[in-house]
C-alpha cells in the first residue's frame, strides 16, 4: 500500500458544525441579492439546470475515472478524486457566482437540486466508478447517505439562510443593501479562516504529502472546469 493510503486527517465533529455555520452565513449573504422572480426565470428556462446536472453527475465522474486511469495516482487519491467528482456543488459555488455577478438564482437552484439528487447519485457514482478502477476497488467500502441528514443539511445551511436573505431583499431592501458588502467580506474572512485552521491541524500531513497531490488536484480542477465550461457552451 502507498504511504499516502494510510494517511488520517485531523478533522473533528466540531469542525463540521463550524463549517456548516460558515456556509449558512455565506448563503445568507448571497441571498441578499435574490428575489422570487429570479427563480421564476430559472423555472421558465430549465435547460441550464438540466445541462448542469448532466455535467455534474454524469460527465464529471466519467471524466474523473478516465483521469485516474491516465495519471494512475495512489489508490486513496484516485478514490478521493472520484468521491469529489460525485459530490454536489455547495454554498461556496453560490458565493463565487454571486461575486462574479453571474446567475446566482441558477447557481442556488443547481445547489438545491443537486444536493437532493446526491442522496442517490453520490453513492451510485462512487460505487460504480470506484469499482471500475481495479486500484480503488480494493479499498472501496459501501457508501451510504442518510436521507434525513441530507434534508436537514439542505434546510439548515441552504433553506433557512436563503429564505431570510430573500426576506430582507424583498421586504427591507435598504437594510439588505447595507448588509451586502459586510457579509461579502465576512464570508471570505470566515471561509479563509476555516481553511487556515484546517491546514494548521494537518500541517505536517500537508507538507509531507503535497508532492503526491498538488499536480493531481490542479489537473483534476482543470478537467472539472473544462467539463462545466464546454457543457454549457455546447448546450447553448
Amino acid at each position: 500500500m502507498n504511504q499516502v493510503d494510510s494517511l488520517s486527517l485531523n478533522f473533528d465533529p466540531n469542525s463540521i458544525i463550524l463549517l456548516n455555520v460558515i456556509l449558512a452565513i455565506i448563503m445568507f449573504g448571497v441571498s441578499l441579492d435574490l428575489k422570487v422572480d429570479d427563480f421564476k426565470r430559472v423555472l421558465q428556462s430549465p435547460k441550464g439546470p438540466i445541462i448542469g446536472l448532466i455535467a455534474q453527475f454524469l460527465l464529471l465522474p466519467a471524466f474523473t475515472y478516465g483521469l485516474t486511469l491516465i495519471i494512475n495516482p495512489a489508490p486513496s487519491i484516485a478514490l478521493g478524486m472520484i468521491l469529489v467528482s460525485s459530490c454536489p456543488g455547495g454554498n461556496v459555488s453560490n458565493f463565487f457566482t454571486n461575486y462574479a455577478k453571474g446567475n446566482t438564482a441558477l447557481s442556488v437552484s443547481m445547489t438545491s437540486i443537486s444536493t437532493v439528487l446526491s442522496i442517490f447519485m453520490t453513492p451510485f457514482n462512487i460505487t460504480f466508478w470506484g469499482n471500475m478502477n481495479e486500484n480503488t476497488r480494493s479499498i472501496l467500502t459501501k457508501v451510504n447517505l442518510n436521507p434525513m441528514d441530507m434534508l436537514f443539511t439542505i434546510l439548515i445551511i441552504l433553506g433557512v439562510p436563503l429564505i431570510l436573505g430573500m426576506y430582507f431583499a424583498t421586504k427591507k431592501p435598504e437594510l439588505a443593501a447595507k448588509m451586502k458588502k459586510p457579509f461579502k467580506y465576512a464570508s471570505v474572512l470566515f471561509f479563509v479562516g476555516f481553511i487556515i485552521m484546517a491546514f494548521s491541524k494537518n500541517i505536517n500531513n500537508f507538507l509531507s504529502y503535497i508532492k503526491f497531490v498538488m499536480y493531481v488536484v490542479a489537473v483534476h480542477n482543470i478537467v472539472a472546469l473544462s467539463v462545466g465550461y464546454y457543457s454549457a457552451k455546447l448546450g447553448k
